[in-house]
């Protein structure tokens, strides 16, 4: 039985001092920490869910009580972990499941968890990174805005070494923030994307036409399919075809 989590506190002690309670405690599978929020939002919305998100309140940028109505769907369990009693209120209407008003012990920690658990990991509904339809793209900006695309309005994602570069029905959009690799896990398993080459990544249903290895989407971008990637395309192709039989 494991119990996956993922912690994030913009305090390196109180991280340190959540760690150490969760050791005491192996059913809990630490999957991931964060001290800066933004980092945190755009790589979990990217992620697939888990049993319990740790989430202080007071951090720069966003709040953890922000930050936790963005991520609601992508844990079963929301724990806040904060020094002040005040924000107990707002906690509730992001539909938060537990309290701790840091310092908090490793008892009142134990039953926190045991109170989530009672008898162990229970079984859910396994959800799937895509039920969100949606993701976060954090901007290199003064403002360190975060824009939201959704998976059907996404035509293209490009790998520029430097930054990536994701193109919509609407606009186009460049981060330097966030993982090609992880984009490439993530939108694999997504029936609605592709792989057409090392560094673009294409939705099925905004090809416009297929010549050859080009292909021409909704965007008016085209691309060239890599001999690597061209037989995966074209079983794709050969699938969604109407062809005298």
């Amino acid at each position: 039985m494991s119990i996956s989590c993922i912690a994030i506190d913009d305090d390196p002690h109180s991280l340190e001092n959540l760690i150490a309670y969760m050791e005491k405690l192996p059913e809990l599978e630490l999957v991931q920490t964060f001290t800066e929020p933004l980092q945190a939002l755009a790589e979990i919305s990217m992620a697939n869910p888990v049993d319990i998100i740790f989430i202080d309140v007071e951090m720069p940028a966003l709040s953890g009580i922000e930050l936790a109505g963005l991520l609601r769907q992508k844990a079963k369990h929301l724990i806040f972990t904060t020094a002040h009693p005040r924000y107990a209120l707002d906690a509730f209407r992001v539909e938060a499941d537990a309290y701790l008003l840091k310092p908090y012990s490793i008892l009142n920690f134990t039953k926190t968890i045991n109170n989530l658990f009672p008898t162990g990991k229970t079984d859910h509904q396994t959800l799937s990174i895509f039920n969100d339809h949606y993701f976060y793209i954090p901007l290199h900006n003064e403002n360190e805005e975060l824009v939201r695309v959704n998976f059907e309005d996404l035509v293209a994602v490009e790998d520029h070494k430097h930054d990536i570069n994701f193109i919509t029905t609407e606009l186009s959009i460049s981060s330097a923030k966030i993982n090609f690799a992880k984009m490439i896990n993530m939108l694999r398993t997504h029936p609605g994307f592709i792989q057409i080459s090392t560094n673009i990544i294409i939705s099925k249903k905004h090809i416009k036409s297929v010549l050859g290895n080009q292909i021409l989407l909704a965007s008016g971008v085209l691309y060239t399919i890599e001999d690597s990637h061209k037989l995966l395309f074209t079983k794709f192709a050969n699938n969604n075809s109407l062809k005298d039989s």
